[in-house]
């Protein structure tokens, strides 16, 4: 059987640290939870070890940018801890990638463990994701990657308060959509969306996450 090897899986690094670190959690969350950890098994105990670096490697950034005096080569080292883990994984989700039977598989794999399969930059906008609409309180912006021109399809976002049990809470024709949450601030919500399209043309399609992993209600 024919091995999917040429899907690779990536992760973007940002040279702003914080992003980097927020993309790291992200990316922690998709794989140590459904559907990321049906692809790649971390152990417990590994899982905890690599958060507490990323706290340690969080809290050396917020030092530094209180200009604590001497902090800058502490958080360099804390980072590049957190650099190590980061690329271990990607590792692990690469070898789940290559034994994947085939491309459809392969890409799923890499897009359930939070990661791409192209290098993301400001111009490349991710299949979905969904954003705190910036005039409206209490309403997020849900955004997909449209189907061609002429398909008909319909876009389903669905989310959940623990990143394991999701519910549907709206479909649209719409590519682009709002969705009114109703949540209290602070409230800590994961998203996943897919495209449905015409039995002709595939059906629903596979769930994707959001490039934040979580979000918390502002």
């Amino acid at each position: 059987m024919k091995k999917a090897a040429h899907i690779n899986a990536i992760f973007s690094y940002d040279d702003n640290v914080d992003i980097f670190l927020d993309d790291a959690l992200a990316f922690y969350t998709a794989l140590f939870n459904p559907p990321g950890n049906t692809h790649v098994t971390i152990p417990i105990a590994t899982q905890s070890a690599v958060q507490g670096r990323l706290t340690t490697a969080t809290s050396s950034q917020s030092a530094v940018a209180t200009r604590t005096r001497g902090m800058a080569a502490t958080r360099n080292i804390d980072v590049q801890a957190v650099i190590t883990d980061v690329q271990n994984f990607v590792a692990q989700v690469q070898t789940a990638v290559n034994n994947a039977p085939n491309a459809l598989t392969a890409i799923k794999i890499v897009l359930d463990c939070g990661l791409f399969t192209r290098k993301i930059t400001s111009k490349t906008k991710p299949p979905y994701n969904v954003e705190a609409d910036k005039t409206t309180a209490g309403e997020f912006d849900i955004i997909f990657k449209a189907a061609a021109r002429g398909v008909h399809a319909c876009y389903e976002t669905q989310e959940s308060t623990d990143g394991i049990n999701f519910v549907t809470v709206k479909t649209s024709p719409d590519s682009r959509y709002v969705y009114v949450h109703g949540k209290p601030a602070g409230t800590k919500l994961w998203f996943r969306g897919r495209v449905i399209l015409s039995d002709k043309k595939g059906g629903a399609q596979a769930w994707m996450s959001t490039t934040a992993g979580y979000i918390f209600v502002p």
